[in-house]
């Protein structure tokens, strides 16, 4: 592999001018795509406690079902390691269009909690497969010296989807019907998957149908084990509070009263702060390392979720989604680039696959922390838990997060 200025080298050798002719060709291959799946899941998330609430769920069974969405991706993240190693990143794709296909078209016709519950959890092990082939790849292609501003936009692309996604949901005027929501998410799966399909590499097929070696998570896990306990404890920490701010502010805004147009637009609003600050997040990471960008995102989270008891009506709510969303944004891509930074030449889905165990392990925990919390009948008390839990990872992150070599800051962009 040759080098470029400064060292630099794409991933097949040839040295790019600025990160903007680097980032250039993943627009179609690899931006593009996940917004139209990721619209289709912002219109989805924000609803599924109104849609468990409409089979009858109970305000904990219906926190439990946005867990099961968490759970799913969790459950299958080593599978996806397995298949993408096996099966390459071509073929693994068509298995986790299928997979979201199946599990939305089921939620279309649920008519029970378990019914719901069941394809949540299928088409989030779509999501599962979907991202790691997406991660896997970009992780692949993405030069060391735009990492961060790669992953922030991966990251980026999917905050637009989420404010998207709530708004084609109220443009259609379903104020209390939740279908449409799922319906939207299957079409963008589909135009999505079929938009990849159509745009892809030809000259990196190889690459894409490359096969790995197998997912062995304990080998894994003793191999890495200082990044695990130190930057993986950030993803975890960042994770377990998004999980718990996609089920505590549609949760929030039923317990105050709010119909699911309110809680979908709260939404909405709080993911189009996020479209400010997710490319400058990939600048500082880039500049001034993953800390800076890791411990304001956690901060800022916990904060939200400290906020969250004293939102009695749509503006104080709003005001805390802003905070939350306003965190989020903060930490765009970051949870990806520390995996990234740590994944091996060899073994790259292997060593993902296992990464996103562990940070979605965070996604499914927080959810599960406020099931538990509003089981025991203390809905007030579910946020300020998680955001607690949220700075001690800060603590860890402060002191701990390791950094990698300086980047080239004469790549420009």
């Amino acid at each position: 592999m040759a080098d470029g200025p400064s060292g630099r080298t794409t991933h097949d050798g040839r040295a790019p001018a600025s990160v903007a002719h680097a980032i250039k060709p993943l627009w179609n291959q690899v931006y593009l795509p996940n917004l139209l799946v990721a619209t289709g899941q912002g219109a989805m998330l924000p609803i599924l406690v109104y849609a468990a609430a409409n089979v009858h769920a109970s305000p904990a069974v219906a926190t439990a079902v946005v867990a099961v969405n968490g759970f799913g991706t969790l459950v299958f993240d080593l599978p996806a390691g397995w298949i993408v190693a096996r099966l390459g990143e071509r073929r693994s794709a068509w298995i986790a269009a299928a997979l979201m296909v199946a599990g939305l078209a089921g939620c279309l016709v649920a008519t029970s909690v378990a019914a719901l519950a069941v394809s949540v959890f299928v088409q989030a092990a779509g999501w599962a497969v979907w991202s790691l082939v997406r991660l896997t790849h970009l992780s692949r292609v993405a030069p060391a010296f735009a990492r961060g501003r790669a992953l922030s936009l991966f990251g980026g692309v999917i905050r637009v989807g989420t404010v998207l996604g709530p708004l084609l949901f109220i443009a259609v005027g379903a104020h209390h019907d939740t279908n449409p929501a799922f319906a939207i998410d299957l079409g963008a799966v589909v135009v999505g998957f079929a938009w990849m399909a159509a745009c892809r590499d030809r000259a990196d097929e190889v690459h894409a149908n490359a096969r790995t070696r197998p997912v062995r998570p304990l080998a894994v896990l003793r191999d890495n084990r200082r990044g695990f306990a130190t930057s993986g404890v950030g993803a975890l920490g960042i994770s377990l509070l998004r999980g718990s701010r996609a089920a505590m502010v549609p949760l929030w805004a039923a317990h105050i009263g709010l119909d699911p147009a309110a809680a979908a637009s709260i939404y909405a609003c709080s993911s189009a702060i996020e479209l400010v600050f997710f490319y400058p997040a990939g600048i500082v990471s880039d500049r001034w390392g993953r800390r800076a960008v890791a411990l304001p995102c956690i901060v800022l989270l916990s904060a939200g979720h400290l906020l969250l008891p004293l939102a009695h009506a749509y503006p104080t709510l709003l005001l805390a989604a802003l905070v939350l969303g306003f965190g989020n944004a903060a930490g765009s891509g970051i949870v990806m680039t520390l995996g990234a930074d740590l994944t091996p030449s060899v073994g790259r889905a292997s060593f993902l696959a296992m990464w996103r165990t562990f940070s979605d392990g965070g996604t499914t925990a927080g959810p599960l922390i406020d099931t538990a919390v509003v089981g025991a009948g203390s809905i007030e008390l579910a946020g300020p838990v998680v955001g607690l839990v949220g700075l001690a990872c800060a603590a860890v992150v402060a002191i701990w997060l390791p950094e990698p070599r300086r980047p080239d800051r004469r790549s420009g962009g």
